[in-house]
């Protein structure tokens, strides 16, 4: 047993893995003043690439589990394991490694792709680009091995609409798309429920042609994945959508990629070759963001100091709304019978610790 002191909830008391009590408890078994840090709930990150010099999608278990404790090490607790658009064997091969991986804080895989607008691809791969299609979905499926939670799809696609109608199993989220705004509404109306990157990779919102931004934001069934760290959106867009759509419907992702941890240089992952500048990631040679090297404890801080948010609030923005919205157990918040997955930040911000189901990590390094 471990009892925290001087938590903003009291004290809190975890034993075997769980979390047993809140609020005012008699101290027991390990006692830890926590002294003016924060105890927070594990970090949910439901849009990750990969991070410590490996991609989640290369097809290798080993890199799976290194770029997934990179990520646990920060204080993510609860990753999806975001696939990207590769030629689909490549595909069916990272999703396949990912469920063979058994990596502790993986709980889901997120397919970004490959039913994308080549107009808005981003960093994917334009030749594997598809057009929606069921044998493909289903090969995807069965090689996530139970993990397949979301996908991300371009509503205006041949065939998307039907698609999502006819998969209400799998979260869809509309991203990497041209519409105007339209197919976004029969998506969401067909049962797609998550707007994938919000304002990245999607038309801007003008006063004639709302896009999937102006669409995404009004409707309450919907959360808006947004990437804070500084690049990919600017503080007064990041307030617009946190205003609109609400503290409760936004969700902080971080699209990291695998040189995220590593600092500046030139690097080759999957079949991808990227250039990370001053904390930038662009695809080598070209002005293309190739997803974040930021991690969701960076959000956390960024979302207080730049967006002037209480740490509560943040913190439901980095895990509480990811796991009510992708309805996963145990995880999110502190709450008696809930996992002990915890993160301790330091007054700064900075992790101090992380607990994995009461577990304490240590560092290899």
């Amino acid at each position: 047993m471990i009892t925290f002191l001087n938590t903003q909830m009291g004290s809190v008391q975890i034993e075997r893995g769980v979390v047993t009590s809140l609020g005012l408890c008699e101290p027991r078994g390990e006692v830890i003043d926590l002294a003016g840090r924060w105890l927070l709930p594990g970090f949910v990150d439901t849009h990750c690439h990969g991070a410590g010099g490996a991609a989640l999608y290369s097809g290798n278990p080993d890199d799976v589990r290194q770029a997934a404790r990179a990520h646990l090490l920060s204080g993510t607790t609860t990753l999806f394991a975001s696939v990207a658009t590769m030629q689909l064997d490549r595909m069916l091969a990272a999703a396949s490694a990912i469920a063979a991986a058994n990596a502790p804080n993986i709980r889901a895989i997120h397919f970004e792709g490959p039913f994308l607008s080549p107009h808005r691809r981003g960093a994917q791969t334009a030749s594997a680009l598809l057009h929606p299609d069921e044998d493909v979905y289903k090969k995807l499926i069965e090689a996530a091995g139970g993990l397949a939670t979301s996908m991300t799809i371009a509503p205006e696609l041949p065939g998307a609409i039907d698609l999502i109608a006819n998969h209400p199993e799998l979260t869809f989220a509309v991203g990497h798309t041209d519409d105007d705004g339209t197919c976004t509404r029969q998506a969401f109306a067909a049962g797609a429920r998550t707007a994938t990157h919000l304002f990245n990779a999607m038309p801007a919102m003008t006063h004639r042609r709302p896009g999937p931004v102006g669409v995404a934001l009004l409707d309450d069934r919907v959360a808006c994945e947004l990437i804070a760290d500084g690049t990919h959106l600017s503080p007064e867009a990041l307030t617009v959508a946190l205003r609109t759509a609400g503290l409760d419907r936004s969700i902080l992702v971080t699209d990291a990629m695998a040189a995220t941890g590593l600092g500046d240089g030139d690097y080759q992952y999957a079949d991808r070759r990227v250039t990370v500048r001053d904390h930038v990631a662009r695809l080598h040679g070209t002005d293309t963001l190739a997803g974040s090297v930021h991690f969701l404890s960076d959000a956390l801080a960024y979302a207080v100091r730049t967006l002037h948010l209480t740490v509560p609030q943040a913190t439901a923005l980095v895990a509480t709304n990811a796991a009510r919205h992708y309805r996963l157990d145990g995880c999110g918040s502190l709450a008696v019978g809930n996992h002990a997955d915890l993160v301790v930040l330091n007054e700064d911000l900075s992790v101090d610790s992380v607990y994995l189901a009461g577990q304490r990590l240590v560092s290899s390094t």
